[in-house]
């Protein structure tokens, strides 16, 4: 009778746990398939439509995250033609603070520099000299001879400071204007081909980047274009200044300097946006949310980190500016 009574115990306890088992078998998998079903979006692919031209996410898709859009439309960015340039010289004040020091990159062009003084005052003295003699001559006081000398030291006086006036414009120094110069600034010197040089004008401002400084952008101005074409790199000098209040900027660092275009108003986008597919350029336009197209484009002047865009967009359209790569890999089945 015992034994009986131990059995029917035993079984009475297994069915017990057997439906235990079952109800938290059964709890599981429903609280699973409804999560499954409350997140469907996260682990569906996208749709990719129209040979790889439309991309189409589903609200809440994990890879909308990944994107990021803004309006393609037409801005003061600074956009045109860039090149390297470097300091040639700084002006600063002299330690008596009644004057100023021209400091060169090398020792050369403080020598150029010296020297085109000197000449500028010894044409200065002859002329005044011929100036006198000729009246000297004139009221029977000074001889043929006299008048000779004073026009021979003259033309000399001239043709000296020509020459080193020349000197000074070919490396791209207007000698008259170096005078001019206010003290706490430095004079940059950029070789621009001549085929950019419509996009380059006196007196715009420019955008200066310096390898010592290369996660900050200066401001600063185009003062002239050089006089002549380098007949080996068909390039012109152009000068440019720029505040140099803490004196942090030195002769001979070398910067990369962006010229503003000229008479264009620009529609930039930044170049996070572009892909680039067997020599075919193109970005992603937003038409809905979540739905992309992809566009080909005809890009134009580039700057720093963005660059015009010539055809293939219009002004109001939201363009992808983080993600292009994930849809370029959707897009091409890459």
């Amino acid at each position: 009778m015992n034994t009986s009574m131990k059995n029917n115990s035993k079984q009475k306890w297994v069915f017990i746990l057997g439906g235990l088992l079952l109800v938290i078998i059964a709890t599981y998998f429903l609280c699973h398939k409804k999560a499954r079903k409350n997140t469907p979006n996260s682990l569906t692919r996208p749709q990719v439509t129209d040979n790889g031209q439309k991309i189409s996410f589903l609200p809440g898709s994990n890879g909308l995250q990944q994107i990021e859009v803004s309006k393609f439309d037409k801005t003061s960015e600074f956009i045109s033609v860039g090149a390297p340039g470097r300091i040639i010289a700084s002006v600063s004040s002299s330690l008596g603070g009644r004057g100023k020091i021209i400091l060169f990159e090398s020792p050369e062009i403080n020598t150029l520099y010296a020297n085109y003084q000197q000449s500028r005052n010894a044409l200065n003295r002859s002329s005044k000299n011929l100036t006198r003699i000729k009246d000297m001559y004139a009221n029977q006081v000074a001889t043929m001879k006299d008048m000779i000398e004073a026009e021979t030291d003259y033309g000399n006086a001239r043709a000296e400071f020509s020459e080193t006036e020349g000197k000074l414009r070919a490396l791209g120094f207007n000698p008259v204007e170096l005078g001019s110069v206010k003290t706490n600034t430095i004079i940059l010197i950029s070789d621009i081909p001549e085929s950019d040089l419509i996009n380059v004008s006196n007196g715009k401002e420019v955008k200066i980047t310096f390898t010592s400084f290369p996660n900050e952008v200066f401001k600063g101005r185009s003062d002239a274009i050089g006089d002549n074409v380098d007949p080996l790199t068909r390039t012109v000098k152009v000068r440019v200044s720029m505040a140099n209040k803490n004196n942090q900027f030195k002769p001979g660092m070398y910067a990369h300097i962006e010229f503003s275009e000229k008479g264009k108003s620009n529609a930039v986008i930044p170049y996070t946006s572009i892909v680039t597919v067997e020599g075919n350029t193109y970005v992603f336009v937003q038409t809905e949310p979540g739905v992309f197209i992809r566009r080909k484009i005809l890009l134009g002047d580039s700057g720093i980190d963005k660059v015009g865009v010539i055809e293939g967009l219009r002004i109001g359209e939201d363009v992808v500016t983080k993600g292009a790569i994930l849809l370029k890999g959707l897009s091409f089945g890459f």
